[in-house]
């Protein structure tokens, strides 16, 4: 039987690549993939669409290719979604092996045994303390990718009200010699309930993380920099640092930004609609213990 299934597999496979030209047209793309919209593509890119969905499985719903489960006779309504996920990647300009490849690993990052134990009440947190969702981050603070993370992650919070709980962690990298002070001083500013407002300025000036303007973004947040300054160098705040990478380590965090939602590992870009379709897998996910069925 897994074998007929197999063989039915890429033999759709090999159908939709035999008819992914350089350029599809929408009437023929409809024709195709009836089920799938595929507004705001050009033409190459529809068939790059077609390509991707003729060598993807679909993970959630039909088992079969996304292409068979886009076709009128599949009522799944799971392919629709998956292929609103595919067009997004594509729109951001990914290659069609790099699409399937961010497809793939997205979707079997979601059973329970792929998942990691994670703390959430050792962290800075936003949002709602009962959320569902309960999304770890681990951050270094002079890497600009975080940097560039830091508004969508919060925007990702305001758009599910009370579904998403935020935690940032520490996770100084080697490279970075100054972004272990910067974790000080965050953690310092967590004391005094300014945690977000530090990580905001520390990320704004990620050039300019001397100790004078350490102690002139304390200033700025009513904080006192010279007590701030003298618990970051006397390592009074390193245990919470050093306990925040050594579990992102055991968890295979190995770069910044590394995310996760409830325990599984992201892997879409940090952009807030990419962000909150994951959130809203997950929610998902939680509440049918795996994906609804029909």
């Amino acid at each position: 039987m897994r074998r007929l299934l197999l063989l039915a597999t890429l033999a759709c496979a090999s159908v939709a690549r035999a008819e992914a030209p350089a350029d599809l047209s929408e009437e023929r793309a409809r024709q195709i993939l009836p089920r799938a919209d595929l507004s705001g593509l050009n033409g190459q890119q529809r068939a790059q669409f077609l390509e991707i969905a003729g060598d993807t499985f679909d993970y959630a719903g039909c088992n079969d290719t996304l292409a068979r489960c886009l076709s009128d006779s599949v009522k799944d309504r799971h392919a629709p979604r998956m292929a609103q996920l595919v067009k997004a990647l594509l729109l951001e300009g990914y290659t069609p092996s790099v699409v399937i490849e961010t497809i793939e690993r997205y979707y079997s990052a979601f059973p329970q045994q792929k998942r990691q134990k994670l703390r959430d009440d050792d962290c800075a947190a936003l949002g709602d303390p009962k959320a569902p969702i309960s999304v770890v981050e681990y951050s270094d603070f002079q890497c600009p990718h975080c940097a560039v993370a830091f508004k969508p992650l919060h925007d990702m919070v305001e758009a599910l009200p009370g579904k998403i709980r935020l935690c940032s962690k520490h996770f100084p990298l080697p490279n970075h010699p100054r972004a272990p002070v910067a974790a000080g001083c965050a953690e310092f500013a967590r004391q005094g309930g300014k945690f977000w407002e530090m990580s905001e300025l520390l990320f704004s000036h990620q050039e300019e993380l001397d100790d004078g303007q350490l102690k002139s973004f304390a200033a700025k947040l009513g904080l006192d920099g010279n007590a701030m300054l003298k618990e970051v160098y006397a390592g009074k705040l390193d245990s919470i640092i050093e306990r925040h990478k050594k579990e992102g380590l055991e968890a295979g965090v190995r770069a910044t930004p590394t995310l996760f939602y409830n325990g599984r590992q992201y892997a879409l870009p940090y952009k807030t609609d990419f962000l909150v379709f994951s959130a809203q897998d997950e929610d998902e996910w939680q509440r049918h213990k795996g994906w609804e069925k029909e």
